[in-house]
């Protein structure tokens, strides 16, 4: 049975996600496909804009509300990929390391440190991606942005340039869209294959 891993590029109320499988030297785009992570009626920054002009009970029931609608939206999205690539098998998912090491505890938490409240609605987000994830019981590898291209060159034994050179190619083969969050995902997911296989 065929294997992939899937590589994520998240944003406020949006995600791509992108699966490839890897054999040697070769990568193949398995599928790619943007994902909504919030009902449209809802804000996408809570934490830094809505919440910050209401009531602290409004405040965290709107939060509440862009969490849940996050969570459902993550689940879904990753339960449709998995079922639309079957009965190829999902290895885990690749994605940046998190923004905060967990979602403040309340809109007072946020609000009252500047770092916190610029980083917790991308929190929400990927968030919703990790625990979507572990509730689909896929492991999670988090890579760093800046350095996950060289790590994923390292582990295929090539250089940084020959690999981005390939990965570039995917998209010419495919057609657009196919950026450079796009290869950072898939580098992403090179990097959790080959970690999945040292276990």
């Amino acid at each position: 049975m065929n294997e992939y891993f899937v590589g994520v590029e998240d944003h406020y109320a949006w995600a791509n996600l992108v699966s490839v499988r890897t054999s040697g030297p070769d990568t193949v785009l398995l599928d790619r496909r943007h994902v909504t992570l919030l009902d449209p009626r809802l804000p996408a920054s809570p934490y830094h804009h809505d919440s910050r002009h209401l009531s602290p009970p409004e405040a965290e029931e709107l939060i509440l509300h862009v969490t849940t609608s996050a969570n459902h939206h993550a689940a879904a999205a990753l339960s449709s990929l998995l079922a639309d690539l079957a009965p190829a098998k999902c290895g885990g998912l690749a994605i940046r390391v998190p923004p905060l090491a967990r979602l403040p505890t309340s809109a007072a938490e946020a609000h009252g440190d500047g770092r916190v409240m610029n980083r917790a609605d991308g929190m929400i987000y990927h968030s919703a991606l990790t625990r979507a994830a572990t509730q689909l019981n896929l492991s999670i590898t988090y890579f760093e942005k800046d350095s996950v291209l060289a790590l994923a060159a390292q582990t295929c034994g090539t250089t940084t340039r020959d690999l981005e050179r390939r990965l570039k190619a995917l998209g010419t083969i495919h057609g657009p869209p196919w950026r450079r969050n796009h290869i950072l995902a898939s580098a992403g997911a090179i990097v959790a294959q080959v970690a999945a296989a040292r276990d």
